[in-house]
């Protein structure tokens, strides 16, 4: 209650990624689906209207476009299956927007993202993740077991980017969403294991990777589309992502770097 008045928008971000659920569906469905029915209902208690939502690419199944798949895509083929309880429960939570939109008035908007790659120590079990355990193991100096096809590309963004374009969703005035249930795709770039390799070489020229798939992993890089449109974002929120793999590569190797001298400082420090 103290902060009723002064709230109003949501973000649902919660989600476990596309490998965890596969694990463990139920408590997936139960943390995305469930939790988006209690957050709504408590938007609509508090007065609050505004949702906004990450989708994902995890949303496109088989019969999606290959080649610059875009969110009115999802919009316009409602009952195309994702292949997956992931992309399922991503879409039972357009449903359950699109339901309080028509009913209560919400503002409802939802962004579909792609792999995002970034220079923070953690991350989750996702499909997408394997360049942030690639470009990881190539700076321990470890050798990295591919969980996906060699020459698969899949869509990526760089965090920064992604919260540029997020934050452009969110403070677009209606009238210029153009898009059917204000669903945008934020594009950066695409991208194949080899390619990646390719630039994790420059920076450590002895790195070594073999090819182990992962059911999951392989499965839904084989599903989801190999890139992402980034017009429909352009022309309405003026978004467009600014890094590519290259940049992108040499950020995440410059916090890992970062990380390790502050780490290893604060070990001399104590012993000292």
């Amino acid at each position: 209650d103290r902060y009723r008045h002064s709230l109003k928008r949501v973000w649902n971000l919660a989600a476990p990624l596309s490998v965890d659920t596969a694990k463990d569906p139920k408590a997936a469905h139960d943390i995305v689906v469930g939790g988006m029915k209690v957050i709504l209902e408590a938007m609509r208690e508090a007065g609050v209207t505004q949702m906004l939502f990450s989708d994902s690419i995890g949303s496109y199944g088989a019969d999606a476009p290959r080649e610059q798949a875009t969110a009115r895509w999802l919009v316009e083929h409602p009952t195309q299956d994702p292949g997956s309880d992931y992309g399922r429960q991503k879409r039972a939570c357009r449903e359950l927007m699109r339901a309080y939109a028509e009913k209560h008035g919400f503002d409802c908007r939802w962004a579909v993202i792609p792999g995002v790659l970034h220079g923070d120590a953690v991350w989750g079990g996702g499909t997408t993740e394997y360049a942030l355990d690639a470009i990881k193991c190539a700076f321990d100096g470890t050798t990295f077991t591919c969980p996906v096809p060699y020459e698969m590309p899949l869509p990526m963004i760089m965090a920064d980017d992604l919260i540029v374009g997020l934050l452009a969703l969110q403070d677009a005035q209606k009238s210029a969403l153009g898009q059917p249930e204000c669903g945008y795709a934020m594009s950066g770039f695409s991208f194949t294991p080899l390619q990646l390799f390719e630039e994790i070489k420059r920076h450590r020229p002895g790195f070594e990777h073999n090819l182990k798939l992962d059911p999951d992993a392989a499965n839904f890089a084989t599903l989801w589309p190999n890139s992402i449109s980034p017009d429909a974002a352009l022309r309405d929120l003026h978004f467009e992502a600014t890094v590519g793999l290259r940049d992108a590569v040499d950020m995440i190797f410059a916090a890992h770097r970062s990380r390790d001298f502050w780490t290893s400082f604060g070990c001399v420090f104590c012993s000292s």
